[in-house]
């Protein structure tokens, strides 16, 4: 449970660092995450959202709610289950995308890089036993 502890503290004090960097454009890591999703992948459902971005389905629901809201994203009935929708990307959400990107607010020279300790054979080491642990954790959990 160390390794658990130590991620989560490491995750925390990104998205500290994240959110603060994020908040002059008004949006939230969270938000972020799903509308970049929806960039990458298409129209999404919210179930699939959650899953991929590692979240529950009533927290989704709430992000993309107010994405929705803010006009980042479009939500379309599923034809063949009215009671299913998809997520889009609106061209509003393209534009704070690409701003976001642009300013580059979320790189590693503006935030910081906790990796900077590692030299390559370690970062290399370490992100493959990462990738192992998530696909243990997904396995699991």
């Amino acid at each position: 449970m160390d390794g658990i502890r130590l991620m989560m503290m490491v995750q925390s004090l990104w998205r500290k660092r994240a959110s603060a960097a994020l908040g002059g454009f008004g949006i939230t890591p969270s938000q972020f995450f799903l509308i970049q999703l929806a960039r990458r992948r298409g129209a999404i459902q919210p179930s699939e959202a959650a899953e991929e971005l590692a979240s529950d389905r009533p927290t989704m629901t709430l992000i993309a709610r107010k994405c929705v809201a803010r006009g980042w994203l479009s939500r379309r009935r599923v034809k063949l289950d009215r009671r299913s929708h998809r997520l889009s990307l609106t061209g509003l959400g393209e534009e704070l995308l690409d701003r976001i990107e642009a300013a580059r607010v979320l790189s590693s020279e503006a935030l910081g890089d906790p990796f900077d300790v590692l030299d390559s054979e370690e970062r290399a080491q370490f992100l493959r036993a990462l990738d192992k642990v998530q696909r243990r954790a997904r396995d699991l959990f």
